[in-house]
């Protein structure tokens, strides 16, 4: 089994060189002078997802580390990464042009002079910034309340005049609806990405010019960028929303005909399951094994059939 300390600690140093790029970032867009609003506005965005990261950070050091969705954290903060390397090339390349022209600024003082390429390159970042920030608040979010439930499972019947069982209800049920409103945002994003794919692909089969082109081409990888962002929080909310489900709602199976022959294995309903659930529902039939074998049939925590079946029996 994974040892949840390691896990949480091979995520701290791509968490810790994910605040870095955002720090440095933000003082590089506040050392333009006369910065325009169109790139000024972005240092809210990184204002917004640092703090976040510093909680990451503090809850995966922390010696009780209870952080789930591991796998959705790395790829928010790898995204977080990538982001902030792709735009500090661009904001390279701009200041570079301001430097050859004078008035290059200037004209990003009107915000409908910002060229299409630009502004397409500002909003593709700040929403991979969003998704970051939304996956690591998921994450987050359901963990406390899970570590919550753990503490609470250790009272006695009653806090403060509350039944403990309608606390843990209450936790369940306001972050059931967290989660759901935050996949249905995560889903309209979907949407508005895939549509925006679409458009710049007909564009860019259309478009004569080839400086044009290829700074629709250049959109067109920073959209593709936004969209694995995008995939990365919608699976957090996915995932825990089942946990949060599994929990709340219980778990119901029907499992027919799990048979094994000669020197197999078969087991059925859960197997190893985590986390408290409040009701299990299991309906499990025709479930065997013949020869040495070993069967088995609902909930079944811990077991390892890597031991040998006549060890099982």
């Amino acid at each position: 089994m994974t040892d949840p300390l390691g896990v949480a600690a091979s995520v701290v140093g791509i968490t810790t060189a994910a605040i870095g790029s955002v720090k440095f970032l933000y003082t590089t867009i506040s050392d333009i002078n006369d910065v325009p609003i169109a790139l000024g506005n972005i240092r809210s965005d990184l204002q917004a997802v640092e703090p976040i990261l510093q909680k990451l950070l503090i809850e995966l050091k922390s010696e009780n580390s209870q952080v789930l969705l591991i796998d959705e954290i790395k790829g928010a903060i790898k995204n977080c990464n990538s982001a902030c390397s792709m735009f500090k090339e661009r904001l390279d390349h701009w200041m570079r042009h301001a430097i050859k022209h004078k008035a290059f600024w200037a004209e990003w003082a009107d915000p409908v002079r910002v060229g299409i390429f630009e502004q397409g390159t500002i909003n593709v970042f700040k929403g991979r910034l969003n998704d970051c920030k939304s996956t690591l608040m998921v994450a987050l979010n359901t963990s406390f309340v899970f570590s919550l439930l753990v503490a609470l499972g250790r009272l006695t019947v009653t806090c403060r005049g509350f039944m403990i069982k309608e606390v843990k209800e209450s936790m369940l049920k306001g972050n059931e609806l967290y989660l759901d409103e935050e996949k249905a945002r995560a889903n309209r994003e979907s949407a508005a990405i895939e549509s925006s794919l679409k458009q710049l692909s007909v564009s860019i089969r259309d478009e004569v010019n080839e400086e044009s082109k290829r700074g629709l081409e250049q959109l067109l990888k920073e959209i593709q960028e936004q969209k694995a962002s995008n995939e990365v929080f919608r699976k957090a909310c996915e995932k825990a929303l089942v946990k949060t489900k599994n929990i709340y709602h219980g778990i119901e199976q029907e499992i027919k005909n799990t048979k094994a022959e000669s020197n197999s294995k078969a087991v059925a309903g859960l197997i190893n399951i985590s986390g408290e659930i409040q009701n299990i529902k299991q309906k499990i039939s025709d479930t065997s094994a013949q020869g040495g074998s070993f069967a088995g049939a609902g909930i079944i925590q811990d077991l390892d059939l890597s031991i040998p079946s006549s060890r099982n029996k």
